[in-house]
């Protein structure tokens, strides 16, 4: 196998939250190292300056939602990119996000009138939040308002000072926040079905001249994967490391939700059925006019089928 030289440095950024346990696997067990890859993950504060950032070259590979990489690339993200070449290559999970909502919102409807918080008004899981209050009668603009507020970190906050009834919240926050009052309305892929969420990602012009490293870097990640679903004792043991304050029953709770339905991705492969929802939703809410069809304009599925062709 051709692995990349040693202590190759490859910048990372993704989003806070439990759904980054492969990636703390693959730092914790050595499997960036085994691939010659010394690697940092920064916590990025939402999906405008994790682009920014990553076309400015300050980052390498990313987590980020399916649905922002198709976003950009259609030209309906936070900013223009005439160069924007970002594309996803290994799936991380269906969503694993929960509709969080504050203590007195008890249901769906009482949301009529309020404000719902997301990350960027077309991107992101905005439009899965939009297609659910949609499901349940309650339309964008007309019966609930949206503030854009930025990642995870600032949704929290808009509940807790009430500035947002409602947002979509990843695990392990909407864990936390059920613990202090606020309501978990609803898991936001199962109310949708099937769903590409979170994938991992990187500039196609970065990964032309740097094929022994995007190889290595698919290699990490699949074992990382399957690391987490095959040994759940030393999953578990990696969770109570970057996770604070949880029991051992909240940590094997968070297991199980994280490698059940709608979680992590076996062999981090890409859900194509997602795909095609995130196109789709996107067609509707995300300000373009046409419907898009073609999932390999944001999918290149050639580097996990190289790794999976080495086995």
């Amino acid at each position: 196998l051709g692995v990349a030289r040693a202590d190759t440095e490859i910048n990372m950024t993704g989003f806070g939250g439990a759904t980054n346990l492969p990636v703390w696997v693959a730092l914790d067990k050595g499997l960036f190292k085994k691939e010659g890859l010394s690697v940092t993950l920064d916590r990025t504060q939402g999906s405008a300056p994790q682009i920014k950032d990553t076309m400015e070259g300050k980052y390498q590979f990313i987590t980020s939602a399916f649905d922002n990489i198709v976003a950009y690339t259609e030209g309906d993200g936070a900013a223009q990119y005439p160069d924007f070449d970002i594309v996803a290559i290994l799936g991380v999970h269906s969503g694993l996000n929960s509709v969080v909502a504050r203590p007195e919102v008890k249901d769906y409807a009482a949301i009529k009138g309020k404000a719902v918080s997301v990350d960027a008004l077309t991107s992101g899981y905005a439009t899965v939040l939009y297609q659910i209050l949609a499901d349940r009668g309650l339309t964008r603009d007309k019966e609930y308002k949206v503030i854009s507020v930025g990642g995870t970190d600032a949704r929290v906050k808009s509940l807790k000072d009430g500035s947002a009834a409602a947002a979509v919240i990843s695990s392990l926050d909407d864990i936390q926040l059920q613990k202090e009052g606020y309501n978990i309305l609803g898991d936001a892929a199962a109310a949708i079905g099937n769903y590409q969420g979170s994938v991992y990602s990187l500039r196609r012009s970065w990964a032309k001249t740097h094929d022994q490293e995007v190889m290595a870097l698919t290699r990490a990640i699949i074992a990382a994967h399957d690391y987490v679903f095959a040994n759940r004792e030393g999953a578990i043991e990696v969770l109570k490391k970057h996770t604070k304050g949880l029991t051992d029953q909240e940590l094997s709770e968070l297991y199980e939700r994280l490698t059940g339905p709608g979680g992590l991705h076996k062999g981090a492969a890409i859900n194509m059925k997602g795909v095609e929802t995130v196109l789709k939703l996107r067609s509707i809410y995300g300000g373009g006019k046409s419907s898009l069809m073609n999932p390999l304009k944001y999918v290149d599925l050639s580097y996990s089928e190289r790794a999976h062709q080495e086995k």
